[in-house]
C-alpha cells in the first residue's frame, strides 16, 4: 500500500464517503453536514464585525453612531460620551432634539 492508497483512504473515512450505509450517507450526514454549522458561524463572524465599534483593536459593539461619519462606536470610544452616560442624560439630550423642532 503506497502513500497515495493511504491518503484516498483516510479522505474517504474523514469525509464520510467510504461505504458506511449507503453511497452517499456518510457524506451527507458526516463532511457535509458541517456546511451549515460553517454558514452560521460565519454569518455571526459577518454580524460582529459590521456591528462592532470602529476604533481599531475594540472588542466591544458600537450601539452609538457618530455624528457626520459612517462609523459606530462604543460608550468608551464615542467622542460625546466619555464612559457610562450621567443620570438624565437621555431625558436632557431628547428634550433638546424636542425643542429644535426634531420630531420624536
Amino acid at each position: 500500500m503506497n502513500w497515495l492508497d493511504a491518503f484516498r483512504h483516510w479522505l474517504a473515512v474523514w469525509t464520510g464517503t467510504s461505504n458506511v450505509s449507503g453511497d452517499q450517507y456518510g457524506f451527507l450526514s458526516g463532511a457535509a453536514g458541517d456546511l451549515g454549522e460553517i454558514t452560521l458561524i460565519g454569518g455571526m463572524i459577518t454580524l460582529y464585525r459590521k456591528h462592532a465599534c470602529h476604533e481599531p483593536r475594540c472588542w466591544r459593539i458600537g450601539h452609538h453612531p457618530v455624528e457626520g461619519t459612517p462609523f459606530a462606536a462604543c460608550r468608551r470610544h464615542h467622542p460625546a460620551l466619555h464612559g457610562k452616560p450621567a443620570r438624565g442624560h437621555m431625558t436632557a439630550a431628547w428634550l433638546a432634539a424636542r425643542t429644535k423642532g426634531g420630531t420624536l
